[in-house]
């Protein structure tokens, strides 16, 4: 028989045992593959919005990550599983150089055969899971079509995960010996003592990352730099639960092994966990990582798809504003009146503001907001139109902040505030800062108004050009949900008084927008909800898909490490049943052997997961009204789920487990 022929039968022959690590490098293939194929699809990037683009490479990273824990202990388990079989090579002679060569090349038709897989599978789903994507973005126009960027990126992105893979199989090789062995199959008893010190210093950075977390995110101020924040308590968490959880672990066995009434009663599976702490330590802090990620990923999309309306009925005062400038004036030309018939649902209530747009040097806000222009108004028309009682001395101004509501610490102002148009300065006395949800944070440079004295604004508007005189025009209906058809009027009119204008004002046109942030825009309630609830709906799907990646993760993290133990356990039960104890005290032994390595991971993933959610402030990260309350109530939901999937995945565990030991 020559050498490959010995290969192709070894592999014929441990099928069993290749099936499962081929599985889960073709699954991990498989997934990427279809983020990179929405990814390039042609006219993806360009009609998908920035947070849609996002979400499709957060789930490709996510995935990377995914795909670099399970391929690596699937083949942890693969390489262990064949420990057996290399002892009996090494013992007829054989070099450790073939043996490399020999899993070297098993690696590489794996990996090659699961990359063919990989484009199959990845080709026949990519086209229902953009269907999905398009349908939920309403992104009718773009048709599917696959590039080989997807095919390259798989290729290359898979390609560092099998030199990993080499490079490990090279130094177990290494490492492998017939005395090392038969050293393998001993029963040793757990040797690592737990240190309280290191325990206590984990968990004390653990909740002290999250701590931080929760105060840095919660001050607004802080926007601009809340991502790299974020990213480092995160590792600081991970790395303080590790401290906490490896050495946690080891405190609860010597405190089990010095309650001896407790110790005696479970004796066989307290035995079998510090035999196997190691192995043991390791799955438990990943399946606690990937249950903090279902609950973390599940609570926030759920919660942002859950609250899109409320999100987009909070974000403005009135339901459909249309922003114009005074030197265009394309209001004037839009007939409101005859839209307003046409519509089924008629506005209750209609109001104009006028404004002059000047620029704030002084305005204090986050750094992406370089435009430094705001809007100004006169205190009796903003007390009439806004139901307000607002009182402004001569030299002085209220800033309304319609950024956030609430109490927030923004101080965009000092004592005084400069405002400067056409190179003129004028000075005012900062009378107060009240916070008050006029108009979408995004619609305008800045999210403020600052409201003068009638006679100061009276002196300001009248010494300005007509390119900084604007109006808006608001409208309120009874129920914002049915101003679709007035929405979509108003817009084709906008578009229809733009194509009429003369050379000169479109020069016009095109200076102001150079200027300022959308000077002509018809912005409603009804279109950021449509748009909220695409972004959301393609969030949550993308996240349910992660979680569901991470659940099904965790579902064979535990299979393997309960099976990958069969046969010696299979032993031990023979010869327990040879020292008189019963088929009852050994489905006991099972049981909770299963126990010890799934109830802890998962109560403290959980855990950490739902405090997570609370602890990163999702209304000043995301400029989103989204109540801590709500989203704690969403993450219980979830943990909720997620236990009682355990707790039947724990149910079949243990039958097949019971089955396949006792028979």
């Amino acid at each position: 028989m020559t050498y490959n022929q010995f290969i192709f039968k070894s592999m014929l022959f441990n099928y069993r045992k290749y099936l499962g690590y081929f599985f889960c490098v073709t699954f991990s293939m498989t997934v990427f593959f279809l983020f990179s194929a929405i990814w390039f699809v042609p006219d993806f990037s360009e009609q998908a919005s920035s947070g849609t683009r996002q979400i499709v490479q957060i789930g490709g990273i996510i995935s990377v990550i995914f795909s670099l824990f399970l391929i690596t202990y699937s083949y942890q388990h693969f390489f262990k599983s064949r420990t057996k079989e290399v002892g009996i090579l090494l013992s007829y002679g054989m070099l450790h150089r073939d043996l490399k060569q020999m899993i070297t090349l098993e690696n590489t038709v794996v990996f090659l055969l699961s990359l063919i897989f990989a484009y199959i599978c990845g080709g026949i789903f990519s086209r229902l899971f953009f269907i999905l994507t398009t349908a939920i973005l309403g992104l009718d126009e773009i048709s599917f079509s696959l590039t080989y960027k997807s095919f390259v990126y798989t290729a290359l992105m898979f390609l560092p995960l099998y030199l990993l893979i080499v490079l490990m199989t090279i130094v177990k090789i290494k490492k492998v010996s017939l005395t090392s062995l038969l050293k393998e199959s001993q029963v040793v008893e757990m040797k690592q003592k737990g240190n309280k010190l290191i325990a206590v210093i984990g968990f004390v950075i653990m909740v002290g990352s999250l701590v931080f977390l929760y105060d840095y995110t919660s001050d607004f101020a802080n926007v601009a730099s809340m991502k790299k924040a974020i990213l480092v308590s995160l590792l600081f968490c991970v790395f303080g639960m590790y401290l906490f959880l490896s050495h946690l672990i080891s405190l609860l066995y010597r405190y089990w092994n010095n309650r001896k009434s407790v110790f005696l009663r479970n004796i066989l599976p307290l035995s079998e966990f510090a035999n196997r702490f190691s192995q043991n330590r390791s799955i438990m802090f990943m399946v606690s990582m990937l249950c903090m990620g279902i609950v973390f990923f599940s609570t926030l999309s759920y919660t942002l798809y859950q609250q899109s309306p409320a999100l987009a009925d909070e974000e403005q005062w009135f339901d459909v504003i249309v922003k114009d400038i005074e030197a265009v004036g394309l209001t004037n030309m839009m007939d409101i009146e005859k839209i307003t018939k046409k519509s089924m649902v008629k506005p209750s209530e209609k109001h104009k503001l006028h404004v002059v747009y000047v620029e704030a040097p002084e305005i204090n806000h986050t750094s992406w907001r370089t435009n430094k222009t705001v809007m100004t108004s006169s205190v009796s028309e903003f007390n009439k139109i806004f139901s307000a009682r607002f009182k402004v001395a001569t030299g002085a101004a209220i800033v309304v902040d319609f950024n956030q509501s609430g109490e927030g610490d923004i101080k965009y102002f000092s004592k005084n505030i400069t405002l400067i148009s056409d190179d003129e300065a004028y000075q005012f006395v900062h009378q107060k800062t009240v916070q008050k949800k006029l108009f979408d944070r995004y619609v305008f440079a800045q999210p403020v108004l600052v409201i003068l004295n009638d006679e100061d604004y009276k002196d300001l508007s009248a010494t300005v050009t007509p390119a900084s005189v604007g109006s808006i025009e608001m409208f309120k209906f009874n129920n914002w949900h049915q101003s679709g058809d007035f929405v979509a009027g108003l817009q084709e009119e906008m578009e229809a008084a733009q194509s009429k204008l003369t050379d000169s004002e479109k020069l016009a046109v095109k200076s102001i927008t150079e200027q300022q942030i959308m000077p002509f825009a018809v912005h409603s309630k009804y279109d950021r909800y449509v748009h909220m609830k695409q972004v959301a709906g393609f969030a949550l799907f993308i996240m349910s898909f992660i979680s569901v990646l991470f659940l099904l993760t965790v579902c064979v993290v535990l299979y393997f490490k309960i099976f990958t133990d069969q046969e010696g356990d299979i032993r031990k039960v023979q010869l327990l049943h040879t020292i008189g104890i019963t088929t009852g005290e050994v489905k006991s032994y099972l049981y909770s052997k299963i126990k010890l390595v799934m109830v802890l991971p998962t109560m403290l993933g959980g855990l950490m997961g739902l405090v997570l959610t609370v602890a990163i402030n999702m209304q000043n990260v995301t400029e989103m009204e989204m109540a801590n309350s709500t989203i704690f109530s969403n993450g219980l939901k979830i943990c909720a789920l997620l236990l009682l999937f355990f707790v039947v995945y724990y149910q079949w565990l243990k039958l097949k487990y019971r089955r396949a030991i006792v028979g």
